[in-house]
């Protein structure tokens, strides 16, 4: 049996097109028996879902209460009560391309040693302003180190990056995982998908990717949400080496990693307008670099104080 967890804060305009997506079968092809679990802060967004599950009485569904107590907290009251072997893992802000569920499915049995198996994360906007070109821009590029680490594709091993560890972590809007006894995610987690994903890699067994399983995703629309959701998902990789399932042979992501896609922002324009746009990245890149490096190693400041909740993406 599969179980289906989606965790969800204040997302009551989303939800139930996160919901809609995946249980109806028809539009998502999920192959065999299945449950709902959902971990939802916030009464609007339980009642959207409500709402939205009273169309599917059909399917087994359990609600749980997060009292914003952050996502590892959601993941793992989840995690103690689904009852399937296999886990499927999402946010209440994104929505799944037709096909996606059984694509993935189909994915993680064709080889016993997969763990995870992880889909394309896309951005559902247009490239009308700058933020929403980057939303395109990062998420092509993570499309693309995934091609290379974990497919035999043609033409994405050495335009950009050195091939190296077959290793590259799942995708926190869209994973199938087994269902491991023992995971549990420690609660002040920053990026809760990298590390079931180095959870995964340290158990022995494999990540991998199916580029045609698709979710769309709003990326962050101002600076401020931009700045904040970059320093906490690229910044929670340092806190990583603090829970000890990074070591230096498996890390894939450092100042010195994101240099091998130096010239991806300038390639991938395909306009003056864009370009110019490419090239404002490189300053703000850096900018977060060194705030990182301020925060952490300088200021020793605490991974807790990292989180803050990023509005536009909601």
């Amino acid at each position: 049996m599969l179980s289906i967890i989606i965790t969800s804060k204040d997302e009551p305009k989303t939800i139930a097109k996160a919901i809609k997506c995946i249980v109806d079968r028809k539009y998502s092809g999920i192959i065999g028996d299945f449950e709902l679990i959902t971990v939802i802060s916030g009464e609007e967004t339980k009642k959207a879902a409500s709402v939205e599950m009273q169309k599917h009485k059909d399917v087994k569904w359990t609600l749980l209460t997060d009292e914003y107590k952050g996502k590892p907290y959601a993941l793992n009251k989840a995690l103690g009560v689904a009852k399937g072997s296999q886990l499927l893992l999402t946010d209440g802000d994104v929505y799944f391309e037709q096909g996606a569920v059984g694509l993935l499915q189909k994915k993680m049995v064709t080889n016993s040693q997969i763990g995870g198996v992880t889909g394309r994360a896309m951005s559902s906007e247009d490239k009308s302003t700058m933020w929403k070109y980057f939303g395109y821009l990062l998420s092509d590029g993570a499309h693309h180190k995934r091609m290379s680490a974990l497919t035999d594709a043609e033409g994405y091993s050495k335009i950009f990056v050195k091939k190296s560890l077959k290793f590259f972590p799942l995708s926190g809007y869209i994973a199938l995982i087994k269902n491991y006894k023992g995971l549990s995610i420690p609660e002040d987690c920053l990026i809760d998908d990298a590390y079931i994903s180095y959870w995964i890699l340290n158990k022995g067994e494999k990540i991998a990717y199916e580029p045609e399983a698709k979710v769309f995703v709003k990326y962050p629309g101002d600076l401020v949400d931009w700045m904040s959701q970059k320093i906490r998902s690229v910044g929670g990789y340092v806190q990583l080496w603090k829970y000890g399932v990074v070591t230096t042979e498996t890390k894939v992501r450092n100042f010195w990693k994101e240099l091998e896609y130096f010239w991806f922002p300038i390639k991938y324009a395909s306009s003056p307008k864009e370009l110019i746009w490419s090239l404002v990245l490189y300053p703000l890149r850096l900018w977060m670099w060194i705030k990182i490096y301020w925060e952490r190693k300088v200021l020793k400041k605490d991974f807790s104080q990292t989180w803050v909740p990023i509005q536009s993406t909601k």
